[in-house]
Formats: C-alpha cells, sequence, structure tokens
C-alpha cells in the first residue's frame, strides 16, 4: 500500500491549527512510524459588538478529533511558532475548560518546539539586551494603548480590539508557560542558528530545516509612531512587566482648548493608535518558527505568521527554497506572503518538478480589514492549488494528502 504524508487544517475560525501525519521510515530496521506533528492551536479572542475572531466553542471538537488521531499514543512533537492567542490558547483551554475530554491524562508529547524568545529567560539582561530593550518598549506601549482603548472604546475602530486582545502579554503568557510545562524536559526553544544536534525530534527519514527566526529578535521590532493622547500617560516598563497600566482619567481638553477640536485631534492621532498596535502585532509575528519538512521528495513550508521582515532575513541568511506545499502565512494577509524576487525563491514559476504544488490559508472573515487579501490569494493560484477554511465552513477541517 502507498504511504501518504496528510496536512489536516482545522477550521478554528481565526487562528490555525494543523495536524501533520508522517510515515517515516527507519533506514536501518525498514520499519516505518506514523509519527504526527501538531503546529499551534488557537484563534483570535472575539470582542463583543466587534468583529468576528473566534469562538471558544470550536476548540472542542478539533480537540477530541485531534486526540482520537493519537489514539491514545503521545504526539510526537508540538510546534508552537509564536505568542499570538490564535496560535496558543487552544490546549490551554481544552486543558482548563473542557473536563468531559480528560485532557491531561490523554494528551502527552514527546518533543515541543517553542520559539526561542518564549523562553522563560530569554530576556534576562545579560542575555539578549537589544531584545529586552525593545520588549520593554513595546510594553509600555501596549499598556498605554490599552488604557486608552479601554477608556475610549469608540476609538478601538472594527479590528483593533481583536489585535488588543490578540497581543495581550498576560493571557498569551498563562498559555506559553502552560505549553512549557506540557514536557519541559523534551522542550526545545528553537531558531534559525540552532545546532542540528541540538533540534531534538523522534523522526527517522524526515527531515527538518529551521529558517526563521532569528536567536535575537530585536531586528523584528520597528518603531512607533508619536502617540500624544493627552489622557494616558505612558507607564513605567519594568522587567517582565505583564500587567496592564492603571486606570487614566478621561479623556478631555486641557484648560482653554474647545473640545470639538480636541476630539478632532485624536481623531486625527487614531492612525497613531492603530500602527502601534500593528507594530506590536508584527514584533510577535516575526518571530514565527517557519520551517520545511522534507519527505520522500516533498518539501512543505510552514510559516506561522512570519511577515514580510522576517522573509527579507531568511533571503539573506540564503535558506529559501522551492517548496511544494506553503502553508500560507498570517491567515492570507497581505502581508505574509512576500512577493517579487522572495515569492519566486519558495514557488518559482516554473516548477523544478512535475510535483503538484499546494498551499493551504486558515482563515477567518471580519476579523481584521483585508484578510483574506483577495490579491496574495489570487498570486497564490497561480503558483498552486490555493485550499482555504472558508472554502466549507461547515467541515470540522480539510486535507491535503502527498503520497510516496
Amino acid at each position: 500500500m502507498t504511504d501518504k504524508l496528510t496536512v489536516r487544517i482545522y477550521n478554528v475560525r481565526f487562528g490555525d491549527a494543523i495536524l501533520v501525519t508522517v510515515p517515516d521510515r527507519d533506514p536501518d530496521s525498514g520499519v516505518t512510524t506514523k509519527r504526527r506533528i501538531l503546529i499551534d492551536v488557537g484563534n483570535a479572542p472575539k470582542v463583543a459588538g466587534s468583529g468576528e475572531g473566534g469562538e471558544d466553542e470550536v476548540f472542542e471538537p478539533v480537540i477530541a478529533s485531534i486526540l482520537n488521531e493519537l489514539g491514545g499514543k503521545p504526539l510526537d512533537l508540538y510546534v508552537m511558532t509564536h505568542e499570538h492567542l490564535d496560535h496558543v490558547q487552544g490546549l490551554f483551554y481544552a486543558a482548563k475548560k473542557l473536563p468531559a475530554l480528560d485532557f491531561a491524562n490523554r494528551f502527552k508529547v514527546n518533543r515541543l518546539w517553542l520559539t526561542a524568545s518564549a523562553h522563560p529567560d530569554y530576556y534576562d539582561e545579560d542575555k539578549h539586551p537589544n531584545a529586552r530593550k525593545k520588549k520593554l518598549e513595546f510594553m509600555a506601549m501596549f499598556q498605554r494603548l490599552q488604557a486608552f482603548l479601554s477608556l475610549n472604546p469608540a476609538a478601538a475602530m472594527h479590528g483593533l480590539a481583536e489585535l488588543l486582545n490578540n497581543n495581550d502579554p498576560t493571557k498569551t503568557g498563562q498559555c506559553v508557560e502552560f505549553l512549557r510545562q506540557l514536557n519541559p524536559a523534551k522542550t526545545v526553544f528553537v531558531h534559525r542558528e540552532i545546532k542540528k544536534q541540538d533540534l531534538k525530534h523522534p523522526f527517522k527519514e524526515a527531515k527538518f530545516e529551521i529558517w526563521a527566526p532569528e536567536e535575537d529578535t530585536s531586528d523584528y521590532y520597528g518603531n512607533f509612531q508619536s502617540l500624544d493622547v493627552g489622557a494616558v500617560p505612558a507607564p513605567v516598563a519594568t522587567d517582565r512587566s505583564t500587567s496592564a497600566s492603571p486606570a487614566a482619567p478621561a479623556a478631555t481638553p486641557p484648560s482653554g482648548v474647545d473640545l470639538g477640536a480636541f476630539l478632532r485631534l485624536l481623531d486625527a492621532r487614531r492612525g497613531g493608535i492603530a500602527d502601534n498596535l500593528l507594530a506590536i502585532d508584527k514584533a510577535a509575528n516575526n518571530t514565527s518558527v517557519v520551517f520545511s519538512l522534507e519527505w520522500r521528495g516533498w518539501r512543505l513550508l510552514f510559516a506561522g505568521d512570519a511577515e514580510i521582515r522576517s522573509w527579507k532575513t531568511m533571503a539573506r541568511e540564503n535558506v529559501l527554497k522551492p517548496v511544494h506545499f506553503l502553508k500560507v502565512s498570517h491567515h492570507g494577509s497581505h502581508n505574509g506572503t512576500p512577493a517579487d524576487d522572495i515569492f519566486d525563491a519558495i514557488l518559482p514559476q516554473a516548477p523544478p518538478d512535475n510535483r503538484n504544488r499546494s498551499a493551504a490559508i486558515s482563515t477567518w472573515t471580519e476579523t481584521y480589514s483585508g484578510i483574506p487579501h483577495q490579491p496574495t490569494n489570487d498570486r497564490l493560484s497561480s503558483r498552486a492549488s490555493l485550499h482555504s477554511t472558508l472554502d466549507n465552513t461547515s467541515q470540522l477541517f480539510y486535507e491535503i494528502d502527498f503520497p510516496d
């Protein structure tokens, strides 16, 4: 019987949950073992009265399906790409909120890969000082934005509330700590520079390469736009701060300034709010673990939510190669799929062989403006068969097979 590798994309609304089944043949014994990789599991928090986002209810059938696929055996490898709720909260939710699944007793993991910056000591002063400095700046800005939007809900334009919640460091930190404890002795914090002998996994035949992120994530942090909303003071960043800033007074104009003019000024500066939230979001997305899996002539690429800055770094480091499968980054956003030379490097116009090429998107509508991005879909469709969770929203998952 012909072996086949299968990629299963679960419909978790706006988020990622991917189960890869790999027939892994031991070259010494000739015995083939069916191994499984689980990537992420999470979705964007739904904000009441704003957009669609995720629904916690989707996790129960998804986790039940994953447990049934494992059939009582441990998961061979779990990969957490990066620290966003739409990628990390699902397993935590199952353990805390779904007692009927008996998750703690049924879900065991042999190996875990977590993005390098999820290491509990990553931001210690003597380890990655540049990343530490940037992280503290971003935490201070997040607290400021959180305080302002909580006091000015009308400013939380479509998508901003979801973006704020998806980047909440307190909620995300709980989920990441839970994942770190699933099997601490067998957890590896991965980055592109990691040595092959340190990239622990049980696979005998399948080959892996880590394309991103860089060990020092400071390169992924951009600059903030000027933000002076007049009502929310910038909190002092403290070491490993994860709490929201204290309540601030309501936004009122300075003495002698017309209220209408003041409010128009706030409106004009709300672009800065959006820009700064996006800067925070991009920094986390660009720490995504991007890895390739090679199996019997197929090369599959799982890109997490890597954005253009990460793709450019991958190009600079000469890790890009043509692939037969692309897990489309960042849910089909325009900033998750590179253009021009980088796009050609992974999906060249002239395929390197006669094998079919495919791409898969896990996404949902009415969550963030412009996602999924139709021009990006068109570009992908011109090079590969494009699949999406939106193709049939009533299905629990869709699968793509890669035969021997």
